[in-house]
């Protein structure tokens, strides 16, 4: 016995013509052929629903037929179909049902619409993101080669408990083949372990190093230390665990040849691939961080000129403050306000530095949490640029791209992820599966246009995919931790992270 919709097709403005007659016809073959009739009463318009009924009922009554309730039916009591609510608490427990089907109706609309437009954005993003990139490099093509500018420089290295680095990092920077005069200077901010002596080692066998110790006060009062100290207008920052590329210096300078600009990011890759965690955190240096500088660069809207590797002007640190301890990101907070003293903020591909990345689990999310509670803090000193029309690719894309990509989207997408596989095991994947490719295709997209340009095999694009179920859920807790220590008023110490001096420098 199949269920037929008997009002499907009929005219709404029939029920005011004799078209009445039509709809008792159909009725009538229905109930002659032993057809239950189904009224749709699902949610929606129920006007043709309410206009049938009467007319429905009085045909199956001239036919001579009963109308049972459906206890009757069954042959049951009513208290045994529906069971009553003690009526102490018959208001409460209708009104606490009603509210619970009416909030979480409107909790599952809000999470679609909001996946509709997340994944809107994220396609919209992806385009902007690889247009703009193919535009930087064909840029990049005609930029003056390495050489041609070429001022005295000062590179400035912060170091605490660096000990088993530190002397690889600055023979990296003394080896490099630049064609002026460079200093380094290396501020030890209080280590316990042997940085300090290390470092006057390399000094006492190259002049060229200059090595000071303070108490500890963090790693922005040692490079603000550093600055102090640097006698060049032009100065470089690395990290201490940094290898740097043999021309990397003469290439990172050429942009600060126009005055105009302020600051330029270097190319940071991670130099000690040998684990699953390390490659796909090489994987997210291509795409997140490197990708997006060559699209920024275009609009003028880098948000952070890395620690690991760039070079600014003297002058614009000045007029943006010099280097402020109010956030755990002091490279971002010192590029917005670069930004917002007027400076242009470029990137050089070819300038690259090679970092140690975190080996487990442990160590990246302690990372990670120190990254993503500093971008909070600086993006939140900084908010007035968001939506600002003084710096629009800064106010209008970059900034906007940071709360709703790397802070709001990241916090959500394992929820994602989650619903994608419930739904393949209640069986209904094809509900969901479209959103889902949505954005696994948009990481894929970027993964492939950053290898091209990185001249990595093609192949490597692949490992965003079991990225996304196995290491952003990872990140998708440190910004959950990063925003609820926020929410609290928390205050986070700098994390140090323990060496395995295990980069190799990749020849490029």
């Amino acid at each position: 016995m199949g269920y037929v919709t008997v009002l499907e097709s009929i005219d709404p403005e029939d029920w005011d013509r004799p078209g009445d007659k039509e709809i008792v016809r159909r009725v009538k073959d229905q109930l002659d052929n032993g057809t239950n009739i189904l009224l749709h009463d699902g949610g929606g318009d129920r006007e043709q629903t309410v206009k049938a009924l009467p007319k429905i009922i009085d045909y199956i009554q001239s036919r001579g037929d009963r109308i049972v309730p459906l206890n009757e039916l069954l042959g049951e009591t009513m208290d045994q179909i529906m069971p009553p609510i003690p009526g102490s608490r018959f208001g409460f427990q209708r009104l606490a049902s009603s509210l619970g089907f009416q909030t979480l109706y409107i909790l599952q609309q809000l999470f679609w619409a909001f996946i509709m437009l997340a994944m809107a954005l994220v396609a919209l993003r992806t385009a902007i993101v690889i247009v703009l990139s193919f535009g930087h490099r064909r840029r990049a093509r005609h930029a003056p080669a390495a050489g041609g500018f070429a001022p005295s420089i000062s590179v400035l290295v912060p170091a605490y408990n660096e000990g088993k680095v530190i002397a690889a990092t600055l023979r990296s920077v003394l080896s490099t083949t630049y064609p002026s005069t460079v200093e380094v200077i290396l501020v030890d901010d209080g280590s316990s372990d042997d940085t300090y002596e290390a470092a006057k080692k390399v000094a006492l066998e190259d002049a060229r190093v200059r090595v000071f110790s303070q108490v500890n006060h963090g790693k922005a009062a040692a490079l603000q230390r550093a600055l102090h100290e640097a006698s060049n207008e032009i100065v470089v920052f690395i990290d201490a665990d940094t290898r740097i590329a043999h021309d990397a210096f003469g290439r990172l300078v050429q942009p600060l040849a126009d005055a105009k600009i302020g600051a330029v990011s270097g190319h940071a890759r991670v130099g000690n691939r040998r684990s699953f965690l390390a490659r796909c955190q090489d994987l997210e240096y291509i795409c997140g961080f490197n990708l997006d500088r060559r699209a920024y660069s275009v609009w003028n809207c880098i948000t952070v000129a890395p620690g690991a590797i760039s070079a600014f002007r003297k002058e614009a640190i000045k007029a943006a403050g010099g280097f402020s301890r109010d956030t755990l990101a002091e490279d971002t907070d010192l590029t917005l306000s670069v930004h917002r003293a007027g400076f242009r903020v470029d990137y050089v591909p070819g300038a690259v530095a090679w970092t140690e990345a975190p080996e487990t689990v442990r160590t990246l999310a302690s990372q990670r949490f120190r990254w993503a509670f500093g971008t909070l803090q600086s993006v939140w000193k900084h908010r007035s640029l968001t939506f600002s029309r003084r710096a629009p690719g800064l106010g209008w894309f970059s900034l906007p791209s940071v709360w709703f990509f790397q802070l709001g989207l990241v916090a959500v997408a394992p929820m994602v992820d989650a619903l994608f596989l419930y739904a393949v095991l209640v069986d209904r994947q094809l509900a969901v599966l479209p959103y889902f490719l949505a954005f696994i295709g948009s990481d894929l997209a970027l993964a492939l246009a950053a290898c091209w340009m990185e001249h990595e095999p093609l192949r490597t694009a692949w490992r965003i995919i079991p990225m996304r179920f196995i290491y952003r859920p990872m990140l998708s807790y440190v910004v959950w931790k990063a925003i609820l220590r926020a929410l609290r008023g928390a205050v986070v110490e700098w994390g140090k992270l323990d060496r395995t001096a295990s980069v190799v420098e990749v020849p490029r």
